[in-house]
């Protein structure tokens, strides 16, 4: 004869105050978990709708398979009109373009909360390569980090055309070459720079405007930081509570929009460029070697503070570039004691 105890029908889940139910969705933050949860039961379903840090992983598209005659037949007699007739009946959508599942797009994750304060976007790497196409560029290394308001506030970009684990041994012969080398950008090698910087730049703004519209279909009225990486962590988009603010307020002319609209990005606006070159530079934190290591500090010229305090600037931003790994806030820290740099006006595009 079976008897079942006690302690076998309690649930211990119900035990827990709903804060600290709260707080463990709030460690969760993976929007895919936190929707499987919704189904588990009526409390979760209850709680979850208030978590206010959501992650969300946009995965890769699928690549195409051989078609099937037959399949192919199907979708063209029926599929082919039930889907127009439903692009025709439904609301168009910000973020339509991405072909994942439902709980990974983010107009049809982002309804399931209604007090998000904090929400990461992770956007996915582009068939194995990264979205800026440095190794094509001749970048070994290129990451960026960019902050918006109603339009790009700062970015600073780091790029190497080398970048390999130390040898204390080569490191020194290495060095003592190196610094026998003139420390001039060639006119070949500026531009190649101005190439990482203008992708670097059309990929921030181009996450600006995805912000833009998926704010106009989920205003979320309590966001108060919003960061959208990419998988391969090359680069960083950043704002925080005040800038998201400004961008509410802030009302674009109907020629702005039409212009961003057909460049699917955000316009960027004239720009002041700092420049910093080191033929050679170790990181011995990072255990690294970058050989033509550049670093690009990048503000509107409409900025009242200039350039002229730049390497404070940076130096302010450290602690806010530690969270994108020890390589890159160690880079930004060596490469800035140089003393010579160059300075470019961009104009807008």
């Amino acid at each position: 004869m079976c008897c079942k105890t006690k302690n076998q029908d309690l649930d211990y889940f119900d035990s827990l105050p709903d804060a600290l139910l709260l707080f463990i969705f709030n460690k969760l933050q993976d929007a895919k978990s936190l929707t499987k949860c919704l189904l588990v039961s009526k409390r979760f379903s209850s709680l979850i709708p208030f978590t206010n840090s959501i992650f969300i992983s946009i995965p890769p598209l699928q690549p195409l398979s051989k078609p099937n005659t037959l399949r192919l037949g199907v979708r063209n007699l029926f599929l082919k009109p039930l889907r127009c007739f439903q692009q025709t009946m439904a609301p168009k959508s910000a973020t339509r373009c991405f072909d994942s599942s439902y709980y990974c797009q983010p107009n049809g994750a982002l309804k399931n909360f209604k007090e998000m304060k904090s929400l990461h976007i992770e956007l996915p790497s582009s068939h194995g390569d990264d979205e800026l196409g440095s190794s094509s560029s001749g970048a070994s290394f290129l990451k960026w980090k960019a902050e918006f308001g109603s339009n790009l506030k700062t970015c600073i970009i780091v790029g190497a055309t080398s970048f390999e684990r130390s040898n204390n041994k080569s490191s020194v012969c290495l060095q003592q070459k190196e610094l026998q080398e003139e420390t001039i950008l060639t006119d070949d090698e500026l531009k190649l720079r101005v190439i990482w910087t203008i992708s670097c730049l059309i990929a921030a703004s181009t996450r600006h405007y995805l912000v833009k519209k998926i704010l106009a279909d989920h205003p979320i009225p309590m966001l108060q930081k919003l960061v959208i990486s990419d998988a391969n962590k090359q680069g960083k988009f950043n704002m925080v509570k005040e800038d998201i603010v400004e961008m509410r307020n802030c009302r674009s002319s109907s020629s702005e929009q039409e212009t961003s609209s057909l460049m699917e990005r955000t316009p960027v606006p004239e720009m002041n460029m700092k420049l910093w070159y080191v033929p050679m530079v170790e990181l011995p934190e990072s255990g690294y070697v970058m050989r033509g290591a550049t670093l690009v500090l990048i503000r509107p010229v409409a900025d009242d503070h200039g350039m002229i305090h730049e390497k404070r600037n940076i130096g302010d931003s450290m602690e806010y570039l530690e969270d994108d790994g020890k390589a890159f806030s160690e880079a930004v820290r060596e490469v800035i004691k140089v003393n010579k740099s160059y300075l470019m006006t961009m104009s807008s595009f």
